[in-house]
């Protein structure tokens, strides 16, 4: 069966690809389409039908590597899968994991990074980790070849494919919890790749799964098992093969119940704001950014403090470190503050994954107005900005969009993530015989 999806998906995924990086010489996506296409899930925490962002969001690249490595694994892997689940059921596998992918990414981001919620994720990782999950319950047994450079030659190596996505799915969970500002979204991908192991069953064609068993004995055994079926005995998973699995899926719904026990006793608001700030001579600029702030026990901590602008960044971090954005004293009340009741500052932003710039700010005007909660409504200020000795006069109007809790919603995503994650563990503990074409 010739995999026409597998090659549909890649076609897709390249013509996307064209046309949000043609500006930029095909080397990567314009921010401009990654902001437009990304998943942003703070976006869809405060108004839920946004979360259309998460298909787009599959199939848009941050750059050639992202794209390329992407393709390559979608190719290498989801050719035999799709001819084991048929073109349906393999592109139900591939959607849906990478829905997964966003939704776990949603769920430990709201609990590890905050801020890691107002970032877009792009790329069909997600997705292809469920290719790669489902791949490994199939053919555990299949022999991968594997390259690396010593001292720039190339050294390769065989071994069996379970070895080689276990590693992969390992390194996803570790780096997931040890790196909290990567830009990479790891656990979307160990999301995206329990659930193709839990959807597996949902979406197999048993009866071409035993067509699939009785080609791959044949292959094997020179036709003998068509005859005698019984002079081959079928087997999963090593048991240290599955104990080792087992563990890291079990980290995974550590972090998945700590989200679900964090979001149903803690309060948590996010509140969104439209910015409008210019310089004292240049153009109007506008932005969008976000505040948030949880509750437990009378203490309040904040959560959130994102933008799409470095100058909006600096004024929005400023302005919360200062308690303008947010506090219960000031709630109803309307303020005014002039330089010497405003405090200066030093902020430190990133302007790439790497680069981090120094800001100073001079505020010398605020006014605003609260709500009765304490968040601010309308703001109105001015502050003078130093960064890498350039000075700008800068004056912004803050302008309350919505302010909701996202508690329910986190509650249940986390609920729906502890599911798959406990139906990905009976799978591989109990049931992994009954769908390996390929044993270990």
């Amino acid at each position: 069966m010739t995999p026409w999806v597998t090659y549909l998906l890649i076609i897709v995924n390249m013509a996307v690809y064209v046309v949000t990086s043609w500006q930029t010489g095909f080397l990567a996506s314009t921010s401009e389409w990654i902001v437009r296409l990304g998943f942003e899930p703070l976006y869809m925490l405060l108004e839920p039908a946004s979360a259309y962002k998460i298909l787009t969001a599959m199939f848009t690249h941050a750059n050639l590597f992202h794209i390329l490595f992407n393709m390559y694994f979608l190719y290498l892997f989801g050719r035999a899968v799709e001819r084991t689940l048929g073109h349906m059921r393999y592109l139900a596998l591939y959607l849906l994991s990478g829905v997964f992918a966003a939704l776990f990414h949603t769920v430990f981001m709201s609990i590890q990074d905050p801020n890691g919620l107002a970032i877009p994720s792009v790329g069909a990782s997600g997705a292809i980790s469920g290719v790669l999950g489902a791949y490994m319950m199939l053919y555990p047994g299949t022999r991968l070849t594997a390259c690396f450079f010593l001292l720039f030659l190339p050294v390769c190596f065989e071994l069996l494919a379970v070895y080689y996505l276990l590693f992969w799915f390992a390194i996803q969970v570790i780096e997931g919890y040890l790196s909290v500002t990567s830009t990479v979204a790891f656990f979307a991908h160990a999301g995206g790749f329990i659930a193709g192991i839990a959807l597996l069953p949902l979406l197999l064609d048993r009866a071409r799964l035993a067509v699939m068993r009785m080609y791959a004995s044949a292959r094997r055994l020179f036709g003998i098992i068509v005859f005698i079926p019984e002079f081959y005995r079928r087997r999963g998973l090593s048991p240290t093969t599955k104990a080792l699995l087992l563990i890291v899926i079990g980290m995974l719904l550590v972090g998945s119940t700590a989200a679900f026990v964090f979001s149903s006793s803690v309060n948590v608001k996010f509140a969104s704001y439209s910015i409008t700030w210019r310089p004292t001579v240049g153009a109007i600029h506008h932005d969008v950014a976000f505040l948030g702030v949880a509750e437990a026990r009378g203490v309040i901590v904040p959560l959130l403090e994102a933008t799409e602008t470095v100058e909006g960044r600096v004024l929005v971090k400023v302005l919360a470190d200062s308690g303008l954005l947010y506090s219960p004293e000031l709630a109803g009340q309307r303020i005014t503050l002039t330089a010497p009741q405003l405090r200066d500052a030093r902020v430190y932003v990133y302007v790439t994954q790497f680069h981090r710039l120094p800001v100073f700010v001079r505020p010398f005007y605020f006014e605003g107005s609260y709500d009765e909660s304490g968040f601010l409504v309308k703001g109105y200020v001015e502050a003078m900005l130093v960064a890498l000795n350039a000075r700008e006069n800068i004056e912004a109007r803050l302008s309350l969009i919505a302010l909701r809790s996202p508690q329910l919603l986190v509650e249940a995503i986390s609920l729906l993530s502890m599911v798959a994650t406990l139906a990905s563990i009976y799978v591989v503990a109990y049931k992994d015989e009954e769908y390996v074409i390929t044993p270990e």
